[in-house]
């Protein structure tokens, strides 16, 4: 199970500063410049493509920050209250989880596979030792903010699973897929 950590976030003119640093290219790159410990930022400010672990959580194995699951609260809200799939569009973009030395809240991140955009709202522990090895890692927020059935979550989660490419930052108009990935206690997902 995953642990989706509730951390304050401070934002000063040298974390703004930091944000708009050079970001490192893959997941490769990062790994090799970063052996030794995790106090590096990737905090991109112009699109970019990188390769990355991509998981998938929902309502049942999110939890608060304090170890109870089944919750859809969020660690770092910036256009949602709570972690949802919204329409997956620009505007409208999905809830997803990080370390947020990797992207900092607020980025948004296009997944072509999925043709979905995600904004980066939520914590993730599993991220976050990835990140301090030199893996990028992003957990995509998947289904309703309510209880769903196993093990059909689990499994649709599971099927999103792969390292893939992703565009951080990237422009609005890219193709998008409107489906939920996850509804009525189905998995909807549909991979491009």
């Amino acid at each position: 199970m995953r642990s989706h950590l509730k951390l304050p976030v401070t934002v000063t003119a040298v974390t703004l500063a930091t944000a708009l640093a050079a970001p490192v290219a893959s997941a490769r790159t990062a790994s090799a410049a970063f052996q030794g410990g995790g106090n590096h930022v990737m905090r991109p400010s112009d699109s970019q493509n990188i390769n990355v672990h991509v998981t998938s959580y929902g309502y049942n194995d999110n939890d608060d920050g304090n170890g109870h699951y089944g919750t859809a609260q969020i660690a770092y809200p910036q256009i949602h209250n709570e972690a949802t799939e919204d329409l997956g569009t620009y505007d409208h973009p999905a809830t997803f989880a990080t370390d947020p030395g990797e992207f900092a809240p607020g980025t948004r991140i296009y997944v072509p596979y999925l043709q979905k955009y995600f904004i980066m709202e939520d914590g993730c522990a599993e991220c976050s030792s990835d990140w301090n090895n030199g893996v990028y890692h992003v957990d995509l927020w998947m289904g309703p903010a309510s209880t769903q059935p196993e093990p059909a979550l689990g499994n649709c989660e599971g099927s999103v699973t792969q390292d893939s490419g992703i565009i951080v930052n990237p422009d609005p108009g890219l193709p998008v897929d409107t489906t939920p990935m996850f509804s009525d206690g189905q998995c909807t997902v549909v991979h491009h």
